[in-house]
């Protein structure tokens, strides 16, 4: 039987299928940081930005349904609306409430890599991607957008609108309701991100990494870790399911995780969503959270971390199969 040490919310995940310029903008920053992660309290105007100033605008986790902007909201009332957007170094996250979504409830996260569209050395877009159908497909545009700091609180605004027909690959949501102007705050970067030096486990741990390796105090390995439950319902197999294959986990520094498995064309099975944070100074234990009201806890001792590959241990797991003892390797992600 599989074996998911994360929390096991699984949502609808809009891929989840069966079958340097010294002229540039007005870019600062609340507060002087001394870290080696990418700089967490940038703004300016993207529109006056290179990529890799843009990327640094952006980054971070925005909670679209916190706005306090009457002009510019993040949450509509009715309907189908967004929770937060975040944004890492190469790929984002979009949580989404959807009330058609009873299955997952009401719950729809997109996830997959973004592309700064730049002409003449100035960023114009941002294009959203993910995986459908086993192809990488573009699902959104956004334009116009601007970070800026009041008060020490950053505030982003722009322009959202999707490329594509969002009822056609599945979310219970129509492209008018969702589309528009947003705005929403910035939320704090973990503590530990501030002074985060290429030396500290939480510079290493955060990223995209690859499950390499799996074992647990019952006797289960790697090898037996994929199965294809979920392609059986009530005993009968669904011929046109495509059970996982391989499993990614993304770490952000504001203290978001992503569980994912997917399946032989990157197409993403199942996934689990909620937050982590360090259990000790010394950066060798770690909690996540999640489920209705975080109320699911699980805690994990670092057994070994460097730049490439991290390894860690799950104690006292608890299922309907009992309890035991898990350990995960990953190896980092181009």
């Amino acid at each position: 039987m599989k074996k998911i040490f994360f929390v096991s919310t699984i949502f609808l995940f809009l891929c989840c299928n069966k079958d340097s310029d010294d002229q540039m903008s007005d870019q600062s920053e609340t507060a002087e940081i001394v870290s080696a992660i990418t700089e967490v309290n940038a703004t300016g105007k993207v529109s006056e930005q290179n990529a890799e100033q843009a990327k640094k605008t952006i980054f971070g986790k925005w909670n679209l349904n916190s706005s306090t902007n009457n002009s510019k909201t993040g949450k509509k009332i009715d309907g189908c609306s967004y929770n937060f957007i975040e944004f890492t170094e190469n790929d984002y996250v979009l949580n989404i409430s959807a009330p058609g979504s009873i299955e997952t409830g009401g719950i729809v996260v997109i996830y997959g890599n973004y592309e700064l569209i730049e002409v003449d050395e100035k960023v114009t877009k941002v294009i959203l991607k993910t995986f459908y159908d086993g192809t990488e497909i573009d699902i959104a545009e956004i334009t116009d957008i601007e970070v800026v700091e009041t008060d020490g609180q950053l505030d982003i605004s722009f322009s959202y609108g999707f490329i594509i027909d969002i009822e056609s690959i599945g979310i219970p949501c129509n492209n008018e309701e969702m589309e528009g102007d947003f705005s929403a705050d910035k939320e704090p970067a973990m503590e530990e991100t501030l002074t985060a030096d290429t030396s500290t486990n939480h510079y290493k741990i955060v990223g995209t990494w690859n499950l390499s390796n799996y074992s647990d105090s019952e006797g289960g390995s790697f090898s037996s870790y994929f199965d294809d439950d979920e392609c059986y319902e009530d005993g009968v197999l669904d011929p046109d399911c495509s059970p996982a294959t391989s499993a990614k986990l993304v770490i952000s520094t504001f203290g978001t995780y992503i569980y994912m498995e997917l399946a032989a064309d990157e197409n993403i099975v199942s996934v689990a969503i909620g937050n982590w944070d360090w259990g000790n100074a010394e950066q060798t234990e770690f909690t996540v959270t999640g489920g209705p009201g975080n109320a699911i806890v699980n805690s994990a001792t670092v057994d070994s971390i460097t730049d490439t590959q991290i390894s860690f241990t799950f104690i006292n797991v608890e299922d309907e199969d009992g309890t035991r003892n898990e350990t995960y390797t990953f190896v980092k992600a181009d």
